[in-house]
């Protein structure tokens, strides 16, 4: 029957604008979660189940009430046919006290008027008219008509009359309910349909920026690498430097002691050759007075000589004692001379030793002196480089715990990546299932805009 087909397309469609939105409800939700935070895959497939479950069982309960709206309109229909082709028919089953039930009594009421009033030929044509009437009114609604209405009268007919005009103003208001739900699934799914689209290309910008990002700690994370392999290197210069400067440091204390050691030995052998140029000069004065005393003896010769030759043959013995004391004396001079000139030459060099020995001594005690700064020098050097140490192990620390955040943080962001790429595809299959209900919802539109209401005022 027609009548059945159209009430189970209406059903359809109701039920299918109301799975429609429910989707957008859904569609709504996941996507401003996604704006929020970043939903697992897990949850998008424990919605999508839900969502189809929710949908299956909302058409199948819009099947079901839809079978049963259609089944007593069917009947109704059927009983009308065959009354008015003057079939004799059962009385038709009233399952509900609802309008359809109220109908149906209505008509079993017709049913039995019409058969208490058969046997007129007048009043029998008559309710023949008021029928095919009815299904002419009928006919307009199986065909999509609902701005036209059964004139009620005031015979039999009229209870059924008036129950199908009700049940037609019912089906006025649920069309322009379904109308009006088509166009606000329409509405909404374009208004979302814009939101998701922009919300694509935000996250599509996003994912570009996440990959850039990405680059840009990776290549961070490398130079930190290359400053963290730089920082040990130099704190192993460092440590050698500090090293080097501890040694330097011994090696001219070592210097020190040892000039200290020479200084003090040239000082007693300086003070050694100023006893030797005085014990000279002790020998030259005794020398003095061997020559002196060598004059004498040469003056005592002379005048025993000459004391010796007026004494004639008496004094030759003595005259020789004479000559040879003589001898003796110039021997005494001639050494005399001699050691006298070794005295001075042992002076001259003594005094030369003492003079250089001095000057040693002076460099010595400016070698010392620069030695001593040296040392110094090399003292702060070695606290400077052991501060120095010091720092650089603390830069390579941090380089090397700089270099593990970032080594952590660029993987952290590649993750971001994969997950804010995952996000823009499944807002992308969420987009796609929104033109999806667009393009349902103006179907919808389609279909209910062949029935045919009459116009508010």
């Amino acid at each position: 029957m027609q009548l059945k087909s159209i009430q189970v397309k209406i059903t359809f469609w109701v039920g299918l604008s109301l799975a429609i939105m429910g989707a957008i409800l859904m569609g709504h939700f996941a996507i401003s979660t996604k704006s929020g935070t970043t939903i697992s895959a897990s949850l998008l497939w424990q919605q999508g189940v839900l969502f189809l479950l929710l949908t299956g069982a909302m058409i199948g309960i819009c099947w079901y009430l839809a079978g049963r709206l259609a089944r007593p309109l069917t009947a109704a229909a059927r009983f009308a046919e065959d009354l008015a082709n003057g079939v004799s028919t059962e009385k038709v089953s009233v399952t509900s006290s609802d309008e359809i039930g109220q109908l149906l009594s209505a008509m079993n009421s017709m049913l039995e008027n019409a058969e208490s009033l058969v046997q007129s030929e007048e009043k029998r044509n008559a309710l023949q008219g008021s029928i095919i009437q009815l299904l002419e009114q009928v006919s307009n609604v199986a065909q999509g008509d609902l701005s036209r209405e059964v004139i009620v009268k005031g015979d039999f007919a009229g209870t059924l009359a008036d129950s199908f005009n009700y049940m037609i103003s019912e089906l006025r208001r649920v069309i322009k309910q379904v109308q009006e739900m088509s166009e606000q699934v329409a509405k909404t799914s374009s208004s979302t349909q814009s939101t998701t689209t922009s919300l694509v290309q935000e996250t599509q910008a996003q994912t570009d920026q996440v990959i850039q990002v990405t680059k840009a700690i990776e290549e961070m994370a490398t130079s930190i690498q290359r400053v963290t392999e730089n920082a040990v290197l130099s704190a192993t210069v460092a440590q050698q430097s500090l090293n080097n400067a501890k040694q330097g440091t011994e090696a001219v204390q070592n210097t020190i002691e040892g000039m200290s050691r020479i200084r003090g030995q040239v000082q007693e052998t300086s003070k050694k050759l100023k006893r030797l140029g005085e014990s000279s000069q002790e020998i030259g004065e005794i020398v003095q007075i061997i020559g002196s005393i060598s004059k004498r003896t040469s003056y005592l010769a002379l005048n025993a000589a000459i004391q010796a030759a007026e004494a004639g043959a008496a004094g030759h013995g003595f005259s020789v004692v004479a000559e040879e004391i003589e001898r003796l004396a110039k021997r005494s001079a001639d050494a005399t001379k001699s050691i006298n000139n070794l005295v001075k030459t042992i002076q001259i060099g003594a005094n030369e030793a003492i003079s250089a020995m001095e000057e040693s001594t002076r460099e010595v005690v400016d070698g010392s002196h620069l030695a001593n700064q040296a040392g110094k020098a090399l003292t702060e050097i070695e606290a400077v480089s052991g501060r120095l140490a010091e720092l650089i192990a603390s830069i390579s620390q941090a380089s090397t715990e700089q270099s593990q955040s970032s080594t952590a943080v660029s993987s952290a962001m590649a993750q971001i990546s994969a997950i804010t790429q995952r996000t823009s595809d499944n807002i992308k299959q969420s987009n796609a299932s929104i033109q999806n209900l667009a393009t349902l919802a103006d179907e919808l539109r389609s279909s209910v805009a062949s029935f045919k209401v009459p116009q508010r005022r």
